[in-house]
């Protein structure tokens, strides 16, 4: 099922009761001014909002942390949570089955070769020279966020999950499994969801 990408204030996001959501908002908006805490304590707070605009208005959102430090939604049930902080702006990604986000802010950096395979090198080989740091940092939130999906990505080294570009948006991750991955690029960021794919 296609996600929802949402920028905007809560109140406008229409939620088809179905699709995952990922809500991409300013740390320091709107939204973050009344929370109190640290930045891990303010995106929780942004989490538990978007949860309780998805989940009917629930006034008992419960986060907690997986032991890998992944959060989980403990109430209300069935919720899956996937958070990503890179800039001014954190990813929440919410949805009904398991989800994962990954959010990288755009630079001139060189793609680092040896976080890929070598099918993705030699892709990404192929492309003009201005256009391979672009497209390196989306292969990258692709495998940050299929690692995340596993849920222990520290244990996994980047070079062993293997992607697979579709077009501008579309696109899958294997490693212990296989996810679909839907990206898109902002003006300062290359945002990404995955979910594992249906048999």
């Amino acid at each position: 099922m296609t996600p929802i990408w949402h920028d905007g204030p809560l109140e406008a996001l229409v939620w088809n009761g179905q699709s995952p959501v990922a809500w991409s908002v300013a740390e320091d908006g709107l939204y973050a001014a009344g929370l109190q805490g640290d930045a891990r304590a303010i995106r929780q707070g942004l989490a538990a909002a978007l949860i309780r605009k998805v989940a009917g208005d629930s006034d008992d959102v419960r986060l907690t942390r997986s032991p890998a430090g992944a959060p989980i939604v403990s109430a209300p049930g069935r919720w899956h949570l996937s958070l990503s902080s890179r800039g001014a702006r954190a990813l929440i990604g919410v949805a009904r089955q398991p989800i994962a986000v990954d959010r990288e802010v755009i630079d001139d950096h060189p793609p680092l070769w040896d976080m890929l395979t070598k099918t993705e090198a030699d892709a990404l080989r192929h492309l003009p020279a201005l256009a391979q740091s672009r497209n390196w940092l989306r292969r990258w939130t692709i495998k940050e966020a299929h690692a995340k999906l596993i849920g222990e990505p520290r244990r996994i080294r980047p070079e062993t999950i293997e992607t697979v570009v579709a077009d501008p948006t579309h696109a899958t991750a294997t490693f212990e499994g296989t996810s679909r991955c839907w990206t898109r690029s902002t003006s300062d960021a290359i945002e990404t969801i995955a979910q594992w794919s249906q048999p």
